[in-house]
């Protein structure tokens, strides 16, 4: 059976003109007025179509040890088919100093990815992480348009115990009161008593409140202390440390809880102003001191005192309430929160203008606007424009006018996609005037049947599941892609409402700001859940297409989509012209795919080499000749992949693991730290994919250095390898050395490795020291800075940094020295050669599959034993019934478990759905 895409086509642009008597008619002028609008988006739309990208994480939190396995769906933000523009995504983990962890290219087949990040089980820093994934393409669109997934990485070995805390606060006259408890605790949850505690409260840098504790027989401490009236709550950091032993810290936030001085509260008015004299629909959204959601409730007074408006959150902080206000008056809110008062003036009263109110909620079958003028503006015989769009896409082109001081028009909701839809009014130039945004659900999502093959399950039991999935309509999902993570609840607890491939695609793609709960406002138990929508859509949902654009000439994009795997580049001479007319040969030495292409550069200089052969890792030699064979003395510009730059720093903490932690997180890590040593004897018979060689650091003999006694050497804590270097690509080693490696910086004329000076660097077996001229410009330090720039960090196969221990000065020291060998192999004087440039794409991710016990075949070991994620499956498709099946072993002990199933038709529609499965008879005797 074919099945249509039910979602209205991309630059399918409607034009409705309006006649508000039956003898009246719209001029040919009026009709071209609202025609060159809606084409000049559309041709926008056309240059710059857009993409939406979700990633689905196994579970919402992680260990050192672990794995992170995802799956990506990348889409066309017109109509939600698999993305045309990129056939990769860049998914990167990112700390919480927005510094790149690592980064893997995900090759895309019809829209869809897999891999994961296998995290070390030592190094990493426990802290908060982002999983942030983009296409080359999106990186024209700003930091926004990308994926963000942002979760806490734990390390046991890093936190020596548990931290109860529990405070309250109150408003005084010399400040914040504060009232603190904490207990503290080990892993097994014992107590720790009287043990010496300081405990520090920092604000930026600054201490605002230290004090030493001696804990109880029960390891608490209790406090008072006040805080500066001026101090910034939002920035608080919680310091604790063994008195005995200082290497023992642990740091976390603390937000002391809201009082109404400190909650910042935000007023929107629908559709952009307050206008006097008319009736006004007014949001605003309330944030605690730790970035999230408040509620809390008021009254609106006008200049005189007295009250015109009340208003109460509906949902996280956000609500909205009525006012028609008089001209010339400044109205005021007084936030009312845990019985302290706070006054917030609203924005200021507009004599003259238009609002905008959209209502689909009252009826969400229908889509009512309400366009009223003030008198001024009413009777003038001007011509407005109401466009409707969405992310990609007009759907409506409407001309109306104010003669009588009101519009209003009704539209059915089925005429728009699922989603976040744009509605503006422009004047007769094209300028804005009102925008309004709102969320539009046709309930066409899809349906998920679960169904397991038995009621309850054994430990170490097969398990089969029956997985259909529908449209709304009933017909079945042919050829559907879905992800699947089954995960235990014993140590994994999943949040209640959190972001789906859903709430993603539809919601979190289309609005700034962060999103709390986003699949509170898609469960149809949640009676306010389509008013609270709403009201986001007021408050962060405040601004949508950008006018500008219109007005200004379209510019050559900056990234280009990465459609197939083509080489760009472009010759330029030493005057910096192009060159064109030159002979171009492409040279693969991949065993795999041997190759010499040839090809000219245009008068432009450019050239290009389309459909390169993937490969997970591969370099070209690219060379020039001139036309009349000599050699190409000029700069071969290839255009590489460039990265995004860093994240912006996140300003809302997570809060820490063992903090107000609970038994199931503290099991997992229990778990988690056990499953570590015992994945070191699964035998490579055992596992479908790869299985990662162990690392293991000794100190040993890497490179055979001329002069210098090799028995010296005391150990090294840095061995990079060809695999790590290339992810450089093209920086220069200098400058990875800098930024990556860990330990490394510049001090004053030295380099120096953890504190150590680095005393050599020898390239290629040869000291670079012996190359260096007494009394050059700038001296040896700048000659050593020169060649670390010289050579690039993917010219580099292997760099370690050994630390030597010099017993012969009388204090006894360690000095650091740092050990290159380059793909050339000719040493510090290593030069690029004039005409030839080496290309290496960043390699393609083979993804490794998720390990499944075989039971049936050998009980000897168990080796899902404790293992949070149960299964994961990204890649289960579905046949001509909608139907397919997953199947997949019980650990081995009691316990309940949790499906989470999303994804997508690949039409445009999408879904989510959880199961519960027991675990609860013993272990049947093995035969």
């Amino acid at each position: 059976m074919r099945v249509k895409n039910t979602l209205l086509k991309s630059s399918k642009v409607i034009i409705i003109l309006l006649a508000l008597c039956v003898t009246c008619a719209y001029s040919q002028d009026k009709v071209t007025s609202v025609n060159k609008v809606t084409a000049g988006i559309d041709n926008y739309y056309k240059f710059y179509p857009s993409e939406k990208l979700s990633v689905k994480l196994d579970k919402p939190h992680y260990f050192a040890g672990d794995t992170i396995w995802f799956k990506t769906v990348l889409i066309n933000a017109s109509n939600r088919l698999p993305s045309a523009l990129s056939n990769k995504v860049y998914v990167e983990l990112l700390n919480d100093s927005s510094r790149l962890v690592e980064r893997l290219v995900i090759p895309l087949t019809n829209g869809t990815g897999n891999g994961n990040f296998k995290l070390p089980p030592q190094g990493l820093t426990d802290g908060a992480y982002t999983i942030r994934a983009y296409t080359n393409w999106m990186q024209n669109f700003g930091e926004e348009a990308f994926f963000h997934k942002r979760f806490y990485i734990g390390d046991d070995g890093k936190n020596p115990w548990l931290i109860k805390e529990q405070h309250t606060i109150k408003t005084t006259p010399e400040g914040k009161s504060v009232a603190l408890t904490m207990q503290f605790t080990d892993m097994h949850n014992m107590p720790l008593p009287y043990k010496d505690m300081q405990v520090f409260l920092i604000n930026g840098g600054k201490t605002v409140y230290k004090q030493a504790f001696l804990t109880s027989d029960q390891g608490d401490i209790a406090a008072n202390f006040n805080l500066p009236a001026d101090v910034n709550t939002r920035n608080l950091k919680m310091v604790v440390r063994d008195g005995s032993d200082k290497k023992k810290t642990q740091v976390f936030p603390f937000y002391p809880g809201a009082t109404a001085q400190s909650v910042d509260v935000q007023f929107m008015p629908e559709g952009g102003e307050i206008v006097a004299g008319l009736l006004n629909k007014i949001a605003f959204k309330a944030i605690g001191d730790d970035g999230l959601g408040i509620n809390i409730s008021g009254v609106v007074v006008d200049g005189k005192g007295a009250e015109v408006a009340t208003f109460k959150s509906t949902h996280n902080g956000m609500g909205n309430f009525r006012l028609v206000p008089l001209p010339n008056v400044v109205y005021k809110a007084r936030i009312n929160y845990n019985g302290d008062v706070k006054e917030i003036p609203l924005p200021a009263v507009k004599a003259s203008g238009i609002t905008l109110r959209v209502d689909n909620v009252t009826n969400p079958s229908d889509v009512k606007l309400f366009v009223t003028a003030t008198p001024d503006l009413a009777g003038l015989s001007k011509t407005y424009m109401l466009i409707a769009q969405g992310k990609d896409s007009v759907y409506l082109g409407y001309a109306f006018d104010l003669n009588k001081g009101y519009f209003n028009l009704n539209i059915p909701a089925g005429k728009f996609a699922t989603g976040v839809i744009s509605f503006s009014i422009l004047n007769e130039a094209g300028k804005p005037l009102s925008e309004r945004r709102v969320f539009i659900n046709n309930n066409d999502n899809l349906v998920f049947k679960l169904m397991p093959h038995k009621i309850e399950y054994q430990p170490k039991d097969s398990v089969a599941i029956q997985i259909e999935v529908l449209r709304s309509d009933g017909s079945p999902v042919k050829n559907g892609s879905f992800a699947i993570a089954v995960t235990d609840d014993g140590q994994v607890k999943l949040p209640q409402y959190a972001p789906t491939i859903l709430t993603g695609m539809l919601l979190a793609s289309e609005i700034k700001g962060y999103i709390e709960e986003p699949g509170w406002y898609f469960n149809a138990t949640n009676a306010n859940a389509s008013k609270a929508l709403d009201d986001l859509m007021l408050t962060q949902g405040w601004t949508g297409f950008n006018w500008d654009k219109l007005a200004a000439p379209i510019m050559q994009p900056v990234f280009r989509a990465e459609m197939n795997n083509d080489l760009y580049g472009r010759l330029i001479n030493f005057f910096k012209k192009p060159v064109g007319g030159a002979k171009v040969t492409l040279l693969s030495s991949d065993k795999n795919n041997l190759m010499i292409l040839d090809t000219l550069s245009d008068k432009e200089g450019k050239f290009m080499f389309p459909d390169l052969p993937v490969s997970d890792s591969i370099a070209y030699t690219i060379k020039v000749h001139k036309k009349n064979g000599d050699a190409f003395g000029g700069s071969i510009m290839v255009d590489e992949f460039k990265p995004a730059v860093a994240m912006p720093v996140n300003p809302h903490a997570i809060m820490p693991w063992f903090v107000n932690t609970d038994s199931t997180l503290v099991r997992y890590l229990k778990n988690n730290t056990a499953n570590i040593k015992t994945n070191a004897v699964i035998s490579a018979g055992d596992v479908k994919g790869q299985l990662l060689d162990p690392v293991t650091i000794k100190a040993k003999k890497i490179l055979n250095v001329k002069g210098m006694d090799n028995e010296d050497l005391y150990y090294y804590d840095v061995n990079l390898e060809e695999k790590d270097m290339l992810k450089a690509r093209s920086k220069t080693l200098l400058d990875y050395l800098e930024k990556d490696v860990k330990g490394f910086r510049t001090a004053i004329g030295v380099f120096k490795h953890n504190g150590n000076k680095v005393a050599a660097l020898i390239i290629d077996g040869v000291n670079a020291g012996v190359f260096y001229t007494p009394g050059s410009p700038g001296g040896y330090f700048s000659y050593l800075r020169g060649v670390l720039t010289n050579i690039t960090a993917a010219d580099v196969k292997q760099l370690v940094i050994y630390h030597k221990y010099l017993g012969f000065l009388k204090r006894g020291d360690f000095y650091a020295i740092i050990i290159i060998k380059t793909r050339g192999g000719h040493g510090p004087l290593t030069r690029s050669t004039p005409g030839i440039y080496v290309y290496r794409p960043l390699p393609l991710y083979n993804a490794r599959q998720f390990y499944k016990p075989r039971y049936a075949v050998d009980n000897t070991y168990d080796y899902s034993i404790n293992r949070s994620t149960i299964h994961w499956e990204p890649n289960l498709i579905t046949d001509e019934n909608g139907k397919a099946t997953l199947s997949f072993y019980t650990a081995d002990k009691q316990s309940t478990y949790t499906l989470n199933i999303e994804g997508t038709d690949m039409l445009g529609h999408f879904g989510a759905q959880t199961l519960k499965i027991k675990v609860d008879a013993k272990p049947t005797a093995s035969k």
